[in-house]
C-alpha cells in the first residue's frame, strides 16, 4: 500500500492526458508517452519520500475532531467536483478539463473517507486509514494506550 498509492495518483493523471492525447494525435500521443510515464514515476517517487519524511517527524497529535471536519470538508468537495465535472463535459464539452475535475472528485472522496475513518474508528482498526503512519501515532500505539485524545 505504502508503495502503490503515491504512483497510483500521478500515472491515473498522465494516463487521463495521454488517452486524451491519443485522440487528437495518436503519433504525439505514442512519442510523448514513455515521457510522460517517466514523469509521473519520478512525481510518484517524491510523493513517497515527501509522505514517508512528515510522517516520520510527526509528533503532533492531531484531535479526532479535525479529522471528521476535515472528512466531511472533503466528502463536501467531493459532490461539488463531481457536479462541476459533469457540468462541463456537457457546457462545452472540454474533455480534458471535465475529466480532471472527475480526478479531483475521486481523489477528495478518498481523502474525506481516511479522514473520517481517523477520526469516527478506535483501537486498532484505526490503523487502516493511514498509508503512512504518523509517529505520535505509532508511540500511542506502543505505549498501550491505544488512543489519542
Amino acid at each position: 500500500m505504502q508503495i502503490a498509492v503515491p504512483f497510483i495518483l500521478p500515472t491515473s493523471c498522465i494516463g487521463a492526458v495521454g488517452s486524451l492525447l491519443r485522440v487528437e494525435d495518436p503519433l504525439l500521443a505514442l512519442a510523448l508517452s514513455p515521457l510522460a510515464l517517466a514523469g509521473a514515476l519520478a512525481i510518484g517517487y517524491g510523493m513517497r519520500v515527501a509522505a514517508k519524511t512528515a510522517s516520520a517527524a510527526s509528533t503532533w497529535p492531531v484531535p479526532r475532531w479535525l479529522y471528521g471536519l476535515a472528512g466531511l470538508s472533503f466528502l463536501a468537495l467531493t459532490v461539488v467536483l463531481a457536479r462541476l465535472s459533469y457540468a462541463e463535459s456537457h457546457a462545452s464539452g472540454n474533455a480534458a478539463f471535465s475529466i480532471t475535475l472527475a480526478f479531483l472528485a475521486f481523489y477528495c472522496a478518498i481523502a474525506g473517507v481516511l479522514c473520517l475513518g481517523r477520526a469516527f474508528i478506535r483501537g486498532p482498526k484505526r490503523l487502516a486509514f493511514w498509508v503512512f503512519l504518523p509517529r505520535w501515532l505509532l508511540d500511542s500505539q506502543r505505549s498501550g494506550r491505544g488512543h489519542s485524545q
